[in-house]
């Protein structure tokens, strides 16, 4: 607890007030972020965004199930009443979910069978099982009633993002093909 006591003091010291007393009448998110819940992975710090900036969904693998209340919920509620502009998912190499996902044999807990034991995971390595895992959550997220109600609007952009933690590489999925590297965005 102390870490997490130490952290907010030094937060307290450096924070930007004047912001936070303008967020604390509402938020204006202009992204929802579907991202993984493994703490290597800061959506904020990827992508340069300000509190306020995104609409932070995380959970293990960034899964995006429209059975799973949770997920359905973060998404209604972002396009419906916060009406974001942007709907990613952002997966991220060494995932763990996918390399779990891959070998179900060694999933004991009931909650994380629950949870990854229907998912499949193709690909001839890992990047690529990984990749293939984000293209299944954006169909999920595209799927979705609401999303899809917002893209037929045209008042939602929907994307799939890969961050190689070792490289800070950040990759984008248009639809059909890979653009490798910021350059490429």
């Amino acid at each position: 607890m102390n870490v997490l006591l130490e952290g907010y003091r030094s937060f307290c010291e450096t924070a930007d007030r004047e912001l936070y007393a303008a967020l604390a009448s509402g938020q204006q998110p202009h992204t929802l972020v579907i991202g993984c819940s493994d703490s290597r992975i800061v959506p904020e710090e990827i992508f340069g965004a300000k509190p306020g900036e995104l609409f932070v969904l995380r959970n293990v693998g960034n899964r995006c199930p429209q059975e799973d209340f949770g997920a359905a919920c973060a998404v209604t509620y972002a396009v419906a009443h916060l009406h974001v502009r942007n709907a990613v998912v952002l997966a991220h190499a060494d995932c763990g979910a996918v390399k779990a996902a891959s070998h179900p044999e060694h999933l004991h807990e009931e909650a994380l069978k629950g949870w990854l034991g229907e998912e499949s995971c193709q690909g001839a390595c890992l990047e690529e099982s990984v990749k293939n895992w984000g293209i299944r959550q954006l169909h999920r997220l595209n799927s979705m009633e609401v999303v899809r109600d917002a893209l037929a609007r045209e008042e939602l952009v929907t994307g799939l993002f890969y961050f190689d933690i070792a490289t800070l590489r950040l990759d984008y999925f248009d639809g059909t093909h890979w653009k490798t590297g910021i350059e490429d965005l």
